[in-house]
Formats: structure tokens, sequence, C-alpha cells
């Protein structure tokens, strides 16, 4: 502790010290802090810096929040072999953080049931947000819930949900008393729609859009509703104009023709809901709305917007799939100028982006890289990594898609939770992953196999040098997770399909 405090007394003003992690974002909403150093080598089929792994009895895809010596987590409610995998109802959890021993359990009630283990979502897809005196759960098949720290309920919010489109991507967000959703207008005409058809005649298109919500989290009642609309495939952002005022950057766009329209980019004002600006811009917005008090960072196909945050105007544009160097971390070869067939949808894997100093960081969609772009240059740089990591006494990197295993989507009961086969892929391209986080200077890169890239976020250059670290989160072929990394005092924490995992030092 002593170190850590230390660490926190020389960081830079802006970002806030990591004791806690609140909420699916971290303490900056932005999934970066400052801290003492977790390990950047572990391995859990090794054994190597895991202080402790605790079994759950079903699978969840939300990530590990931690206040002080608590972490929570949400599964889905356990399912017997003969369950067709559309469970409405999931399970919240608090363990001990320092031991994983679970201290208490509640249940949230669901009215619409999603196929588990979805690579887009399922029920347990957004993590708890907690403040030190209560915690809050989410059921993405219609409810939330607040209780306090000792398990004790002390209001339950339930709505009818969208049954149109879920993706795991627009997670809640706390900032003061406002707990911000994504939540279909018209709770009622949300239950008329057909997943990937068109509005029903007699149905006013905009009631059926999804808006942001802001949640009173004292109360559960609901404060406002913005204007524009959010699309449930994007991940709203919050932060601090130049003036000192809070607001959300938030899209439109992605699969299966999302109705909120126009598609683009918008900037909400956090007090009211009223909308700042908003700017047309064509194609998906499956990824993180990162933004500063100067710019705001998109994606449009393969093009890379630098927007003006005051204005919403386009300052540059770059295309990330031309005229790109990258580097192959097997040979260390570099090639420069090099263009590659992007996706037509977007360049990167859904969900996967960050901005890290003058880089805009993500994985790419239709190559096993990790990609940067430079904010002010557009210069762009690839990495190539291997597809999976398969761990042991002797450890194999698999470089080739076609040779990676299969994953079996069983949970810790040893019962198959999947009915997607995507499912059993690797994690690349056509799937809502799980954010990077950044810890002081390396970013923490898990995709859907448990293989865990480690980036020195600062390297010079990205090559072969830049990449740190190759980790497991458990056997290949029998490890399976849609969860960022949580962090908190030099330590690391880990929902898998059938364990919470942290990672540290003794």
């Amino acid at each position: 502790m002593i170190r850590a405090l230390l660490f926190c007394s020389i960081a830079l003003t802006a970002t806030v010290c990591a004791q806690n992690w609140p909420q699916a974002s971290g303490p900056n909403l932005n999934w970066k802090v400052e801290g003492a150093a977790p390990p950047l080598k572990w391995s859990v089929v090794g054994a190597e810096n895991i202080l402790w792994r605790t079994p759950l009895p079903e699978g969840g895809q939300s990530a590990v929040t931690i206040w002080g010596d608590r972490a929570f987590v949400t599964t889905h409610r356990p399912m017997e072999e003969s369950s067709d995998r559309l469970e409405p109802n999931i399970v919240g959890y608090c363990l001990d953080a320092n031991t994983g021993k679970i201290l208490w359990k509640v249940d949230l009630p669901g009215t619409d049931p999603v196929s588990t283990a979805g690579i887009f979502s399922d029920g347990t897809t957004f993590a708890p947000i907690a403040d030190g005196e209560h915690v809050w759960f989410f059921n993405r098949c219609g409810s939330m819930g607040c209780f306090d720290f000792n398990g004790k309920p002390v209001w339950l919010r339930e709505f009818r949900p969208l049954t149109r489109h879920t993706n795991r991507e627009c997670e809640p967000i706390l900032v003061g008393d406002k707990i911000i959703t994504v939540e279909v207008r018209n709770k009622e005409a949300g239950q008329k729609l057909e997943r990937h058809k068109p509005v029903p005649p007699g149905i006013d298109p905009r009631d059926v859009w999804t808006y942001l919500h802001a949640i009173d989290k004292k109360t559960g009642k609901i404060l406002w509703l913005e204007e524009v609309g959010t699309c449930v495939h994007n991940t709203p952002m919050a932060g601090k104009l130049a003036d000192g005022r809070w607001a959300i950057a938030h899209g439109r766009g992605g699969g299966h023709s999302p109705l909120e329209e126009p598609y683009g980019v918008s900037l909400t004002l956090l007090d009211s809901g009223k909308t700042l600006w908003s700017r047309e811009s064509k194609g998906d917005s499956s990824y993180n709305s990162h933004w500063n008090a100067k710019h705001v960072f998109w994606f449009q196909g393969p093009n890379h917007l630098v927007l003006d945050t005051s204005t919403g105007e386009i300052l540059r544009t770059q295309n990330v799939t031309e005229n790109v160097d990258i580097t192959d971390a097997q040979t260390g070869k570099r090639e420069h100028g090099f263009a590659f067939k992007a996706s037509k949808r977007m360049p990167l894997t859904n969900q996967t982006n960050i901005i890290v100093g003058d880089w805009h960081y993500f994985l790419a969609h239709d190559i096993a890289a990790i990609g940067r772009v430079h904010i002010e240059t557009g210069k762009t740089e690839y990495l190539r990594v291997p597809v999976q990591l398969i761990a042991g006494t002797e450890p194999k990197r698999i470089w080739d898609m076609k040779e990676a295993l299969p994953n079996d989507t069983k949970n810790s009961r040893g019962i198959d939770i999947a009915t997607d086969k995507r499912a059993k892929g690797t994690g690349w391209g056509h799937v809502s992953a799980a954010s990077p986080t950044l810890v002081n200077r390396h970013l923490f890169f898990p995709i859907m196999n448990g293989t865990v890239y480690v980036i020195n976020a600062f390297a010079e250059t990205l090559d072969e040098k830049a990449l740190v670290a190759i980790n497991d989160l458990g056997p290949a072929g029998e490890t399976w997770t849609l969860a960022s990394f949580s962090y908190a005092n030099g330590r690391l924490w880990m929902h898998t399909m059938k364990e919470v995992i942290c990672i540290g030092t003794n």
C-alpha cells in the first residue's frame, strides 16, 4: 500500500490513482490509470503471478468492479444441461478482492431472454458500478438494482429492453449522482420489433430508437433522455469540456441497419441531456467513443477521423488500411507503404480502441494485428501478433487463424452454454470484444480465446520490441472471455466463462 500511495503522489494530476475500479471504464472513465505496476507476465496454466482463482457456477461476460476489499461481477443464473440457453435472470456476486471468497450474491430478474455467451452480448454483459457505499448490478434482459455493500436491496428498477438488437458495448456510466444507460425510449413499443427487420406500421420509428437515459443512482428514477439517439453498438464515453462541463460522446451506426439516423457522432451535455452538436458520418460506430477537451476521435469505414470537440468539425481524415507500416512480430520483418484489403464495415475489431498519448490504438479486424494511428500526423502502424497462445511447459504461439484451437465454451460445471457457433472462434474480427486497459505505460489487450497481449504503448516504433509479453488466462481451447481487465493497487482482475482471476505478485 505504501508503494501505491507513493506512486500516486507523483502521478499526473489529470489522472486519478487507481485504488478502486468503480465501473467498466475505471476511475477515469477511459480505461486508463496510473498506479503501482502490476505483473506484465503471468500464466494461469503455469500458476505464475496468480493470487487466486474463484470458479463461479455459471458463465458471464461482465468485467470485475473493485472497491476496496470488495470485487463485484455478474453471471447468468445456473442452467441445467437440458436448458435452451435462453436465460433472462442473472446473479450479482460480491467477492473478497484479496482472497476470492464469495461473500454474498443477489438475483436480478429479467423479462426478455437472450442467448448466453453470445459474441455480441448476453444478459450479464454490463459491469457493475460501485461508489463505496452501494453497488449497482445491470441485467441486459430488463432490470438494474441498487444494493448496499452487505447485499441488502435498496431499489430495483425493472423495464422491457429492446428486442431487435442486443450488444455489449453501451456500458453504463456513473458520473456524480447520475448513471447513464442506453435504452429504448418506448419500452412497450420496443417489444413489437423483430430482430433485423423494419419497424412495423403504426409505430413512430423514434419511439423505438435507443437513447441515453440518465438514472438517479439514489432512486432509480429517469432524470432525462437525450435528443438524437444512440446505437446499442456504440460505447458512449463521458468527459469534461474545456469549460469544465461534463459531456458524453456517443454515436449511431452499425451492423443490421440500426434504426437511429442519421449515422454519426454527437456530444451531449450530461447535466441536461441537451445536444451540443451532432455530426453525420456514414458507417459503423461499434467502438469506444474516445475524446478529450480538444478532439473527438471517430472511424468512418477505413478512415480515422479527428473532430473538433467544440464544434464537431472534421479536422483530419486518414485511411488506416493504405500506405501503412507493418511489422511481423514472428520474424521482425517490417514493410513500409503496405496496403491490405479491409472489411467494408470498419478496420477494427469492435470496442478495442483506446487513445494513448498521440496514438489511437485498436485491434485490426481482418488480420491478427494490433494497430495504431497518430492523431496529429495520421501515420499508421500495425504489428502482426500470434492468433493464440497455447500455454504449458513448452508454450506454442499459433500464427495462422486456421490452426487456432476452437473454444469448447463450457462453464465451470462442464456445460456448453453457447448456442452461437461463432463463440468458438478466436475473438478477432466480427465480435464485440473487450476494451484494452492502459496501466501506466502498458496496454493489456485480451481476446476471446484467453490470449492477452501486453504492449509498451509509448514505444517509438510499433514493432516486435513493443510486444512486452503474451500471456494466458487458462488452457487454450478451454478459456473464453469478453471482459476487460480491471486494475487496483498493483493487481489485475479478469472474468472468464469459468472463473474470476486475480493477477498479482505475492
